[in-house]
């Protein structure tokens, strides 16, 4: 079983977007909800890189990434976790391998999982410095599924994002989006 992280087992979004659209007024660049929310599944670099372009405007994209990143990091204790999803990983630890694969960045994630008291239910963590491209690339899920030693055919994996469900489809793998279980 394969979980995205940002989206699928917590509600990042209105962190991240906060994160987002601080660093990227410090550069002078407006970030609004919609172009978010439109990329949303998008790595952070992605969003930044698009928006620049969109805008005209040239920014270091890494210093951008690394100033929303620090302030994600800052707000992280208020982290909130989707329900139905973590307690299927609940019910489901210790029977099947579980995983995050997650496009967002590794010290996002694991602040998260830490922050959240979900690291224990996880075999393994990958993260997008783990693979060369971002979701719909099937990269990810493809590299998740070899170091838990299963099969693509055989891993199921819940997503929440347009991009996340092509690139499970991509990688050959079972799909369940968890877009379908919100109110």
């Amino acid at each position: 079983m394969l979980f995205d992280w940002d989206g699928t087992l917590v509600n990042s979004h209105p962190l991240n977007f906060r994160g987002l659209s601080r660093a990227c007024a410090s550069w002078g660049l407006t970030l609004n909800e919609s172009f978010y929310t439109s990329r949303i599944g998008t790595s952070g670099a992605e969003l930044i890189s698009e928006l620049a372009a969109a805008t005209g405007t040239h920014v270091p994209i890494d210093e951008v990434t690394a100033q929303c990143l620090d302030l994600i990091l800052d707000e992280i204790a208020d982290l909130q976790t989707y329900q139905p999803v973590v307690q299927l990983a609940e019910t489901l630890h210790g029977h099947l391998p579980l995983a995050i694969a997650s496009g967002g960045a590794r010290r996002a994630v694991h602040a998260g999982l830490d922050a959240t008291g979900l690291r224990p239910l996880f075999t393994d963590v990958i993260t997008g410095e783990d693979a060369p491209r971002g979701k719909p690339d099937p990269g990810l899920f493809l590299l998740t599924a070899a170091r838990l030693a299963v099969v693509p055919a055989r891993c199921l994996v819940y997503e929440d994002s347009t991009e996340g469900v092509q690139a499970a489809k991509a990688a050959g793998m079972h799909v369940v989006d968890v877009r379908c279980f919100r109110t």
